[in-house]
């Protein structure tokens, strides 16, 4: 796994736009391996925003006032993903907001980490969720606010988790 320099988590929140909502990036939020915000933007989506998802994502539409474009903040995000390990949960989602192929990056998901779930004694589950790692694993109650996720912690949280499956894989 890499050194911490070249770490970046990310967490992206997206709403609906369009007739059939589809899911696009309205915040995106990158930490460094200490947990410190390198980028925390609200991204206006190309298209009409027709679900919010506040509830979830957190966004309402007075964080669209003054958002960045998407085309502005997908290469600001890019540039700063290039060349690092990107830490995420379930970061197919993420990348398929930015329009982005994953597949030309170095990733580690918490999502699809076999050890880190069974150290959670979850290795019975199909799917896991960042907010059941987080509270088996650093004690955080995370993503229970009525008004929605918050990108910043779940970044952090994720990135928690990456050192946690170093430290496992390192004993």
């Amino acid at each position: 796994m890499a050194s911490s320099m070249e770490v970046v988590a990310m967490d992206c929140e997206m709403v609906g736009v369009g007739p059939l909502e589809k899911s696009s990036l309205a915040r995106c939020s990158l930490v460094d391996f200490s947990g410190d915000v390198l980028y925390d933007k609200f991204i206006r989506p190309e298209g009409e925003i027709t679900n919010y998802r506040t509830r979830v994502s957190g966004i309402t539409p007075q964080h669209m006032e003054g958002a960045t474009p998407f085309a502005v903040a997908r290469l600001e995000i890019l540039q700063l993903l290039k060349g690092k390990l990107v830490v995420g949960h379930d970061l197919k989602h993420d990348f398929d907001a930015l329009r982005e192929n994953m597949s030309g990056y170095h990733i580690y998901d918490t999502a699809t980490d076999k050890l880190l779930w069974h150290e959670a004694n979850l290795s019975y589950c199909r799917r896991v969720s960042l907010r059941v790692l987080s509270e088996r694993l650093l004690g955080w109650h995370i993503q229970n606010s009525w008004s929605g996720h918050s990108s910043v912690e779940d970044a952090r949280a994720a990135m928690k988790l990456y050192q946690i499956s170093r430290r496992i894989r390192a004993r």
